[in-house]
Formats: C-alpha cells, structure tokens, sequence
C-alpha cells in the first residue's frame, strides 16, 4: 500500500474514485465502503484512493476534547491495507483544511489535485467546514465539473447501523461483542507489561501490569474480560481486571491480564490485548479465599470463551 503526503502531491495523474474519512477502527461500514470503491474502481476504470486525516478534526477544532480512538495511526493504515486498499492521501487537518467548505474541498483538492471523477460517500458521510456549509450543493458542483457522486448504504448489526461513535458508546458500557461484531474483529489494546503490586501472584494468578500505548486510544468499560493476547507471535486465551481492584483498596485503574496455564516472565514484553467479552463487573470480596473462588469462576468461562472465539 501506497501513502501519499496530500501536501507533497501536484497530482496523482491519473483520474480517480475517492472516499473521505477518518476510517476510525476500520469496521464493518468502512470494510463495505472500501469494497464499493475497489470494485466501482473497475467498472468506472478509475484508481481507487482512501483520502483520511492524521489527526481527528475535533482534536483542532475542540481543543478541550481527549481523543478516544478505536484505532492509532499505524493500526489505522495496517486495517486499511488489510481490506486491500492500494492507495491513501494522508492530510493535516489545519486550520486551512478546517476553513474549507464542502464544495471548495471537493474542487481544490479532491477534483483539482486527485483528478476526482467520482466521490464515493459513506451513508453518513458529510465534510467541509460547518459554519460555511454547502454539502447540499455537492451534487450542483459534481454536474458543473463533470463528477459523480454515489452514495453507498449502512451496515447494521443487530438492526443498529454501524458507526465508529456508536462503536465507542458499546465499548465505554462493557458491550464487547456488539463492538466486536460492528468492527469485524475484537477490539485491541498493545502495551508493555511493566512492575506491578504482584497482588495476583499471591493469589496463585500471576498477571501482567500491562502498561497502554497509543495516546489518546479508547479504554472500554471497567470489568472482568476474557481476551486473547498476543505474545512473541503466539495466541493465548487469558482474562483480565480493567479498571480498580476495590478487595486491596486500589483505586488506580489498570490493565492486569492473567494468562491462561502460562508460566514465565513478562516483563518488558508487548503484548497486544483482544477483548472477547465482559464477563462481569469489578466488585469487593469479603476475603482473598472468595476472590479466589471467583477467579476459579472467571477463568473457566475465560477458557471456553476463548475456545469459542478460535
């Protein structure tokens, strides 16, 4: 796959069939869309191209808001790859961009600098500064400049049509599968396993302290999960505590993943973390011996979920 600085490009010569987004996590609506554009490509005999942003536009235009991203940049490319996109026009969203109508942008850049012939839109699909909103006229300024515009249709999951927002909502209250269906794969975390208060090892569940990378990527819900977890090139079924542990009076949340009959040490080890399912909520226990009953529990049904999930 080719990644064009949009800033670097005179033109890419050759006309084109693009579709604008921010493709955050790449899931089941966007894999729909790329699968328009890649076989619209071949009927209109024009080159595919993704245009997306390196940063999310509420990141300039709302200085106050934290980033809760499905995907960071570098696992944004790899999914995009994966659906076999050939092609992405990466740009900064600046203040230039943000001042830019639809129409302007579509002309200046996609038309003028793209050699856009035709503008595949999501179902939901809009752009251009909302201040100076002119979206309504694309199909005015597609006639006058000789481009089409095609609008492709939603996905649903459980009759709910698919969005990143609607994908961050399930994740934040614990709805790991409905995000996991919407997205076409589990949700994933990669950290490095660091120091922890090796609470778990007392217990006989040894875990790792994993320690999250990606700035600004979404948390879910806090909870008992079961998970895969990579490690060395190796899938191993686990659970996990995300969030305090209220029975040794921590409040600091954190990511302790306990790997499933596994022995050895972690430490300094990347690990990247797929979420299978919330199997129930953080609580205080009376005693060390009931949460280890309980942990008895949770490993058990981490085990078969896992196996379910192969």
């Amino acid at each position: 796959m080719k990644v064009y600085n949009i800033s670097d490009i005179n033109s890419l010569g050759s006309d084109s069939i693009v579709t604008v987004g921010m493709f955050d996590g790449v899931h089941a609506g966007h894999r729909k869309l790329i699968a328009t554009l890649r076989s619209l490509s071949l009927t209109m005999s024009l080159r595919p191209l993704v245009v997306t942003f390196e940063r999310h536009p509420r990141q300039l235009l709302d200085p106050q808001w934290q980033p809760q991203m499905l995907s960071t940049y570098e696992e944004r490319l790899r999914l995009l790859e994966s659906c076999g996109v050939e092609t992405v026009v990466m740009e900064a969203f600046d203040q230039r961009l943000a001042s830019l109508s639809a129409c302007e942008y579509a002309q200046s850049v996609l038309f003028q600098k793209l050699h856009m012939r035709a503008l595949l839109l999501g179902y939901d699909n809009a752009f251009g500064n909302r201040r100076r909103d002119d979206f309504s006229q694309l199909p005015l300024l597609a006639s006058q400049l000789g481009f089409e515009i095609v609008r492709d249709s939603a996905v649903t999951v459980n009759g709910i049509e698919v969005s990143s927002t609607k994908i961050r909502r399930l994740l934040c209250a614990g709805d790991i599968m409905t995000a996991n269906a919407m997205l076409g794969a589990p949700y994933a975390l990669e950290g490095v396993v660091v120091q922890g208060r090796h609470v778990g090892t007392t217990l006989g569940f040894p875990t790792a302290n994993v320690a999250v990378s990606g700035q600004g990527k979404l948390l879910p819900g806090e909870g008992v999960y079961a998970m895969c977890v990579e490690c060395d090139g190796k899938s191993l079924p686990a659970m996990a505590n995300l969030g305090p542990q209220p029975t040794f009076h921590q409040d600091r949340p954190v990511l302790e993943v306990h790997l499933l009959d596994f022995s050895g040490s972690l430490y300094g080890a990347k690990l990247r973390v797929h979420f299978l399912k919330r199997m129930r909520d953080i609580c205080p226990f009376p005693s060390a011996d009931a949460l280890v009953a309980q942990l008895q529990n949770d490993k058990a049904l981490a085990k078969k979920i896992w196996e379910e999930n192969r």
